[in-house]
């Protein structure tokens, strides 16, 4: 096992981090926040690591995202 968001060598281009929902519960670090770079700028996240939701960023908006964590939580 890997440390969360450090990549698995089977799986370079897929990072998980422990992360918590809110709207489901659980405890903090019990839902994964999985990261996939899917090609062609655009990265994937997959909020319950099953696939069911999940949300595709392009460059421009990872770089948003990007931007705004690096914001916030200072």
């Amino acid at each position: 096992m890997t440390e969360p968001g450090i990549p698995n060598v089977r799986y370079p281009n897929r990072r998980v981090i422990p992360s918590h929902c809110s709207q489901h519960g659980g405890t903090p670090g019990f839902t994964n926040l999985v990261l996939r770079k899917i090609g062609h700028g655009r990265i994937e996240l997959d909020p319950h690591a099953v696939g069911g939701c999940v949300i595709v960023l392009d460059e421009a908006a990872a770089t948003e995202l990007r931007n705004i964590l690096t914001e916030w939580p200072g």
